[in-house]
Formats: C-alpha cells, structure tokens, sequence
C-alpha cells in the first residue's frame, strides 16, 4: 500500500510553464547547505587542504544528492496538493486513505495473465537475465505496480478535476526571505499552500542530505589529511610512501586458531568446512588486522602533526 499512496501523492499535473531563469537557478542551487563551505577545510603541518582537493573523489556524489533536492523542489508543490486532496476525500467518505486507496486503486487492478506475462517477458527478454519461470514473479510485481501507478494518477486526476485547486505559481528556486516564504503558489479547495509549506516540507530530505554530504566530505578530508602526513613523512626519510608503510606498518600474523574460532563463530554464514574455507578466513583476518596496524599508525602520525580542521557539522534545523 505504500508504494500505491506514493503514487497517487507524485502524480503530477499539468503547470504553468516556468520561466528559463527560474530553472537556471534551481539547477544551480539545492538549498540543502547549513553552512559556507570555508575555502580552507583543513591545515596539516602547514599545508592547505581546500574543497577542490575532495572535489575529484566526491564532487560526483555530492552533486547527486544535491539534485535529489533540486528534483523533490520540483514536484513538492503537487505532493501537497494531492496530499490534501486525497485526506479531504477521505474523511469525506469516512475512511481512511489507506482504506479509500484499496477501494480506488488497488481493487480495481487485474492480476496480468499468464499470457501477458509472456509477452512481457518476449518483449524485453534482452534485458532480462533470468528464464521465464524465474522472472515471472518479477515480472507480475512489476506489471501491478504499473497498473497500480496508472490507475493512481487517474483516480488523481479526478480529485483534481472536482476540486477547486488554482495553482499560482510553479516554484523551482527556493524562497530566500519571509516575503518569498510567504507568496502563495496554490490553493485548493480555498485554502492556501506557500512557498514557506513546500519548503518546510522537504526540511527532512534536505536535512538527510546534509547529513550525507557532511560525512562524504568528512572521510574524503581525513583521507586528504592522511595522505598528507605519508607525503611528508615520507619526505622527511627521503623514502616512498610505499616503504613507509612497509616499514612502520606490521600487522599481526593471523593463526589457524584464530581462524578456527572465527569459523565456529560464523558458521552459519560460512559456505564449507574449516578446511574448503581456511585460506579465505586467514585472508579475511589478515586484512583486518592490517587495517588495525595501518590505523595504529596513522593516529601516531596525527598526535605528533599539528592539524586543523574547518569543516563542521550541519547546523541543526536548517
């Protein structure tokens, strides 16, 4: 039922065209940052760490949770609206929405045939790994879900046709002051829905992606700041990094009872006897434990650097 409620709540309908200029600057702003990323995110023994530096390994990402905003920005306004819509058909029913969903959408989808099934798969077999008998549960899911969508929006479309929704103005850019939180961008059934409502509304979605890209930027910077306590270590022994590690980083030796144990403690998840699976078990641990050593030795390098950090954490609640 949940994926049918988000259906109906994401149908869209048709808007007023929105000027060039408007989607310009929601391309270029999501809105979703607390903060001014500083031009400086760390220093490590004097040597400047800036955002370019994270922008090869993360600029990619970043940008994709941005545009998760940018595109939510978008369809916000009728999310309310048929969210609305449907809660006031509901309660004038009597029911709930869960309730009048079933009734409206999920009642009214035929389960595909075996036949229709077929040809879907026929049709795009060239995209489909598995043969028919594994893909037709696949397929069946699928097939409802679409109905169910098709049927949402047109049970949608209804709401809308026999409300009196006036929709003023399709907003893409997000507001920047009271006066813009206060414009109104529609109304249904003479109520008013403002740019400060849609806003508030993805305050969850903007305030996870923060979150996310806070914690992209934070390991990519203690990776930056790492490797530059390697670089300079190295230097100062006139040496390779790679022989820095190999000389400083010297993980325990893993024992055939270690991985006995972890074998007993993991059986159940574990595909063979101690014997078929010793090696891997060994490889497994053994990379853990030089994962420990080489930790060990970056938190030596850090407490004799002098390091500062300026990149913070979300401010809370914006």
């Amino acid at each position: 039922m949940r994926k049918v409620i988000t259906a109906i709540i994401l149908t869209m309908v048709s808007l007023p065209a929105v000027g060039l200029a408007q989607t310009q600057i929601a391309a270029e702003d999501c809105a979703c940052e607390s903060q001014v990323l500083p031009a400086t995110l760390a220093i490590v023994n004097g040597v400047t760490i800036g955002p370019r530096d994270l922008e090869k390994s993360i600029g990619d990402s970043i940008r994709e949770l941005q545009q998760q905003v940018i595109e939510a920005r978008k369809r916000e306004l009728d999310l309310i609206i048929n969210s609305k819509l449907l809660a006031a058909e509901a309660a004038k029913r009597g029911l709930t929405t869960t309730k009048l969903l079933e009734i409206e959408v999920v009642a009214k989808v035929k389960t595909p045939t075996e036949a229709e099934v077929q040809v879907f798969y026929d049709q795009n077999k060239p995209r489909i790994r598995d043969d028919f008998s594994a893909a037709k549960e696949n397929i069946v899911r699928y097939l409802i879900e679409e109905r169910q969508r098709l049927e949402a929006k047109k049970f949608a479309d209804g709401l809308r046709a026999a409300s009196k929704t006036i929709v003023k103005a399709a907003q893409v850019a997000p507001p920047r002051n009271e006066a813009e939180r206060a414009q109104v961008m529609a109304t249904v059934n003479g109520t008013n829905i403002t740019a400060g409502d849609v806003e508030d509304s993805l305050k969850p979605l903007i305030s996870a992606v923060q979150g996310r890209i806070y914690k992209l930027r934070k390991d990519e910077l203690d990776l930056n700041i790492n490797d530059t306590l390697l670089m300079q270590e190295a230097q100062k022994r006139k040496i390779t990094t790679t022989a820095l590690l190999d000389v400083e980083v010297k993980p325990r030796q893993v024992t055939e009872e270690q991985a006995r144990v972890f074998f007993e403690e993991n059986k159940e998840r574990v595909s063979g006897d101690f014997a078929q699976t010793k090696d891997a078990i060994v490889g497994y641990l053994q990379q853990t434990e030089l994962r420990i050593a080489e930790r060990a030795f970056m938190e030596k390098l850090r407490s004799a650097a002098t390091i500062q950090v300026f990149l913070a954490a979300p401010e809370k609640g914006k």
